[in-house]
């Protein structure tokens, strides 16, 4: 049997890789984007049934949740197309793009900027990926830091508890009036006066159809929905990144990114949203073909392949700390305690 490529060879085992799968997992896939669009009206039905004061709350909350999940659903395809691997035309991957993105006040300019340009070319690098944990370092140096670190799992703190509820559309606002100016990501290429004006008349839009719904319309429309939606991004986002290691300088995605192993069920649901680690090989190749990607995978190297089983992976972000020392493999606490390393937590998580 000959010698497994090693995980820090990105570049050959990705080129295996892509020789390894078939030519159509790169092609693109129309059919999700267009059962995501179909799925609008299901929702304006559902939402205009829990505005209109007939049913009782224990209805109109079951509809929230149901409004959630769809919110992600269409999310979750938004997000494939703006990788490129929905849609040929980029006006669909737009319509597409606003009706996934659009009710966590994300254009799409924005997010390709934020997730397609920024994060993508360097995920989990410290400074470059505007989704990454702080380091104790940075904690001293600004206050933004120090509300990252506050709000994330693990911290202790009661926001870290809650925050989930708003911590994607948080993230997304994040990118664009804090992180789209600095110097480091003066490589994206985004249209900031753009974006942030659109951005504003999608809040107004959102807040004068919940005026118009009344309280309690508002309540189970449009919050209830948006804080179930982004628990469930965050409950994969926080597991995909935040348990592995930082680097300086590589983005390494046999290293900084790990899968979640969910029930079937949940995969069909969520469109192969789990196999995360799949998603960074290959951001344009569709989900669709993640489960055959991570099986040549493990023929080329079993190790290169980070699958945590998802209840634990959760569980334990919220034991671990969520701060970065110096060397980006040991995670801890603001006093500079270390816990423990990124190595061990992968054990761990592997083993249970």
């Amino acid at each position: 049997m000959k010698d497994s490529i090693p995980v820090d060879d990105a570049r050959r085992l990705r080129s295996e890789l892509r020789r390894a799968m078939p030519p159509e997992a790169f092609q693109p896939q129309p059919l999700r984007g267009v059962i995501a669009l179909a799925l609008v009206p299901v929702m304006v039905a559902l939402g205009w049934a829990a505005a209109s004061g007939r049913l009782p709350w224990w209805a109109c909350l079951v509809i929230s949740f149901v409004l959630g999940q769809l919110l992600v659903v269409v999310g979750f395809a938004a997000h494939e197309a703006l990788h490129h691997s929905v849609f040929r035309s980029r006006v669909l991957e737009d319509v597409l793009g606003w009706a996934g993105f659009s009710p966590w006040l994300v254009t799409p300019g924005l997010w390709r900027a934020w997730h397609v340009q920024a994060h993508h070319s360097a995920a989990n690098i410290h400074v470059r990926d505007p989704d990454i944990l702080p380091r104790q370092e940075d904690l001293r140096a600004h206050w933004f830091p120090r509300l990252f670190h506050a709000i994330s799992p693990g911290s202790g703190t009661w926001l870290s508890y809650i925050s989930f509820g708003l911590f994607f559309t948080a993230q997304g606002q994040a990118f664009l009036w804090h992180y789209s100016g600095r110097p480091e990501f003066q490589h994206v290429r985004m249209n900031r006066a753009r974006e942030r004006t659109l951005s504003v008349l999608l809040a107004l839009g959102w807040g004068a159809l919940g005026w118009a719904m009344g309280p309690w319309g508002a309540l189970y429309v449009l919050v209830l929905p948006q804080v179930f939606s982004n628990i469930t991004l965050m409950v994969y986002i926080a597991t995909n990144h935040w348990l592995q290691p930082a680097s300086e300088d590589t983005d390494n995605p046999f290293v900084n990114t790990a899968s979640v192993a969910t029930h079937p069920a949940v995969d069909w649901v969520h469109l192969n949203f789990s196999y995360h680690q799949e998603h960074h090989i290959f951001p344009a190749m569709s989900p669709r073909f993640a489960p055959l990607l991570r099986e040549k995978l493990r023929v080329l190297n079993p190790e290169a392949s980070i699958v945590y089983p998802h209840l634990l992976a959760l569980r334990t972000l919220f034991r671990r700390p969520p701060l970065y020392a110096a060397d980006g493999h040991t995670l801890v606490r603001p006093d500079g305690t270390a816990l423990v390393t990124t190595g061990e937590l992968r054990r761990r998580l592997e083993a249970g």
